[in-house]
């Protein structure tokens, strides 16, 4: 935050009108954090005693940024370090509701959190809870299938790690957004591994395989060596900051 942000902070007398600047803080700033693909999704609707609540357009990114929640909240609170005014952290929990995104005319201070509008006569045909909104099944049951669908594309990496999306959703039902996530977070865990001093060549190899989408038959040598080697830089690299 500027230091002409901060002042403002410190000048507000009451925890509710610094929590409506930090949220007008964050609107302003969410594409900066979180990327402008999902800020083209989402939007902080609300902050409320540590509590963020996130708008989305529709439930896929709702499970999406759930799943990525615990880094999120690491992410956002690192960005709000410098208002943390002798507190440990400002965020303590993400909420996510879809619905249509749209600001407010006014700001107004409330008691109670956000609640979305529940339609008692829709349930979810899995669990039978009521959906809410446009919901086809509720969001606990999304998320265990999408926990579900992300452990089967893992698995089909795993036998395949030089799949491509394309290949994949030949054996799997899945989105694009959902895949790559899976593969990024698989092949960061893979590229540590071969990057260990006590890493086997087949783990190596897998890494390689994962990050270049090359099949087995074209794996070299020299490109296992190089890929790692890459990797190994990036480790060190820490980009200039912008002034």
């Amino acid at each position: 935050m500027k230091d002409s942000e901060l002042l403002v902070l410190k000048v507000l007398r009451t925890p509710w009108a610094r929590q409506q600047f930090l949220l007008h803080w964050l609107r302003s700033h969410w594409a900066e954090i979180i990327g402008h693909t999902a800020a083209n999704h989402s939007q902080p609707y609300k902050l409320d005693q540590g509590t963020l609540y996130i708008h989305t357009d529709n439930p896929m990114w709702s499970n999406q940024l759930h799943m990525m929640q615990g880094r999120l909240l690491g992410q956002l609170n690192r960005q709000l370090l410098p208002a943390l005014q002798g507190r440990k952290r400002i965020l303590r929990e993400l909420k996510f509701y879809h619905g249509i995104i749209q600001e407010e005319s006014q700001p107004r201070e409330e008691t109670g959190p956000f609640m979305p509008k529940v339609d008692p006569s829709r349930r979810c045909p899995i669990c039978g809870v009521p959906l809410i909104g446009e919901e086809e099944i509720c969001s606990a049951c999304r998320r265990e299938q999408n926990q579900a669908l992300r452990q089967e594309i893992r698995k089909q990496l795993v036998l395949r790690p030089w799949l491509r999306y394309e290949d994949c959703r030949e054996l799997v039902k899945c989105d694009r957004i959902t895949f790559t996530d899976v593969k990024a977070v698989l092949g960061e865990w893979a590229m540590n591994q071969a990057l260990s001093p006590q890493a086997t060549a087949q783990e190596k190899a897998f890494a390689v395989l994962l990050e270049t989408g090359l099949h087995p038959e074209e794996l070299q040598e020299e490109t296992i060596q190089r890929t790692l080697e890459k990797a190994q830089r990036s480790r060190y690299y820490v980009p200039a900051r912008r002034k």
